[in-house]
């Protein structure tokens, strides 16, 4: 996939998510990953899904134990998170161990949650991520 096709895929994944509130099972994190590997050509098989945390704990514990193990899983490799473009999935720091992820925008920005914004946002992380891999 070229970057603009990777562009393209974001935007789709944008218009997907823009102005949704973070509701869990809905429009998570998660779900706004797997939707954007499906855009972007994966076929994904989750094995289940969520609805309240306890669900996404439970879900977790049955693929491998977090959000990052899951990607690995559905054959998402990893880079570095240096080397991250358009499109690629981002881990970023969290406090509630279940995971942060986001959709890199370019320009150093990320498609993500975030607890100032009133749903999915294009954000400029503080920190640096702590995982990537190339979609």
């Amino acid at each position: 996939m070229n970057l603009v096709e990777r562009v393209e895929a974001v935007n789709a994944t944008i218009g997907q998510f823009a102005g949704k509130p973070f509701i869990i099972g809905t429009s998570d994190c998660g779900k706004m990953v797997i939707a954007h590997l499906k855009t972007m050509g994966w076929t994904i098989s989750t094995g289940g899904t969520w609805s309240t945390t306890m669900g996404l704990k439970r879900f977790l514990r049955r693929h491998g134990g977090s959000g990052a193990t899951c990607i690995d899983g559905w054959g998402v490799p990893r880079i570095a998170p240096a080397a991250a473009i358009a499109g690629d999935i981002v881990e970023l720091p969290d406090e509630t161990g279940l995971g942060a992820f986001g959709i890199v925008v370019g320009n150093g920005r990320v498609l993500a949650f975030h607890e100032h914004a009133d749903g999915v946002a294009i954000i400029q992380p503080g920190v640096a991520p702590l995982a990537a891999w190339r979609t």
